[in-house]
């Protein structure tokens, strides 16, 4: 096996192998324009932050395939560089005569970034995660929440509940008969949010720009371990031209100070095997100071109530984070959404830098692909 980066002239190889990958009966494919969303238009030449396709190919064909995300991680103040991990893919999923493709792609891999992250891989039992843990990498899962605005559609349309007919008959008497509870609900809810909000203010914005670069590195003291999230990384990773993304700037009234920021998405799900119908907003990424987590979350929650969303769903590693969902009456539920961090990947998920000090959100190494 032959591993290096992909060049133009592999694309077609590359599309030949998600083909025989289909015919195999697999879903994934490896995208034939790998670049970042916002790389093209809003990377400056050099700069850190970017995604190209490391292929193993046999000299006949491509038979396994990853992307690799250049980007940097602050531990404790200091930058480093890393790689997240996407989709490994490998023929050797359909066909065992390239069984050890995908082995010796990751092994190259590791070689030229030992700091490999990896997000998402589903339950357990799905392929992506067995073969993570084969490759001996930590992991923990990211805490899930989720908060039902319309409770009574959510009981009735979230599939979760399909998995167990006692959930499911609850689910229906709640949804016919607590009708009062959801008002209430949502009531107590509201009054939180302008409880919290009624010193900050948020506003949309197209892009970040220089606020965004005094956030972060103002705020930074308060993260062990936090992702680059200047002004240029955010563009890159959420463009200004892509509309999918709602960027909320928060600042407190009066004094205008800027405190954070917290970027959110709705989407309207048709027949999902999670949502079913529901329409499903998304907390998808922020950063501020732990002080001031609370009112970027509500701010986001906010947004997402006024637009009209059944349901609202988060992902947050850092202990800030996590309060503050928990605090605006967001449950807990069962996390299919996991970091994996390469052996030799430093001091992360360790007692130098724990999960709970790390911050990782939704949005981070594509988290998004389901949701937006």
């Amino acid at each position: 096996m032959n591993i290096r980066f992909a060049e133009n002239g592999d694309i077609a190889a590359i599309d030949r192998l998600n083909n025989r990958l289909k015919a195999g009966g697999r879903e994934d494919e490896m995208p034939l324009n790998p670049s970042l969303p916002g790389e093209a238009k809003y990377r400056p030449e050099g700069f850190p932050i970017y995604r190209r396709i490391m292929i193993a190919e046999d000299g006949q064909e491509v038979r396994a395939a990853m992307m690799l995300c250049h980007h940097n991680l602050y531990i404790h103040g200091k930058k480093q560089d890393f790689c997240w991990t996407k989709l490994p893919l490998s023929e050797g999923i359909i066909d065992l005569k390239y069984s050890l493709s995908i082995i010796k792609l990751m092994k190259k891999a590791e070689e030229y970034q030992p700091f490999l992250m990896g997000l998402g891989a589903g339950t357990p039992e799905s392929d992506g995660h067995r073969f993570f843990v084969k490759m001996r990498w930590s992991w923990q899962p990211v805490p899930f929440f989720f908060y039902p605005v319309r409770v009574s559609k959510v009981l009735r349309c979230l599939r979760y509940f399909e998995k167990n007919a006692k959930l499911r008959f609850g689910a229906l008497l709640g949804a016919y008969s607590g009708a009062g509870a959801v008002v209430s609900s949502l009531l107590a809810l509201r009054r939180k949010l302008s409880t919290r909000l009624s010193a900050y203010e948020a506003s949309v914005v197209e892009g970040f720009d220089e606020w965004a670069d005094q956030i972060f590195y103002r705020s930074l003291a308060d993260y062990p371990g936090a992702i680059r999230s200047d002004a240029v990384s955010l563009n890159i990773v959420y463009p200004p031209d892509d509309r999918r993304y709602i960027r909320l700037r928060v600042r407190r009234k009066g004094t205008k100070h800027e405190v954070g920021w917290i970027v959110v998405a709705s989407k309207q799900m048709i027949d999902n095997h999670y949502f079913g119908n529901l329409k499903v907003g998304t907390l998808v990424d922020g950063f501020g100071s732990s002080e001031n987590v609370p009112a970027l979350v509500a701010a986001g929650i906010d947004h997402l109530v006024r637009i009209g969303v059944d349901i609202i769903v988060a992902n947050f590693s850092h202990a800030a984070w996590r309060e503050a969902c928990r605090s605006f009456g967001m449950f807990s539920g069962p996390s299919n959404f996991h970091i994996f961090v390469s052996p030799q990947g430093g001091p992360l998920l360790e007692e130098f830098c724990p999960l709970d000090q790390l911050h990782v959100a939704r949005g981070h190494s594509d988290g998004m692909d389901n949701l937006i």
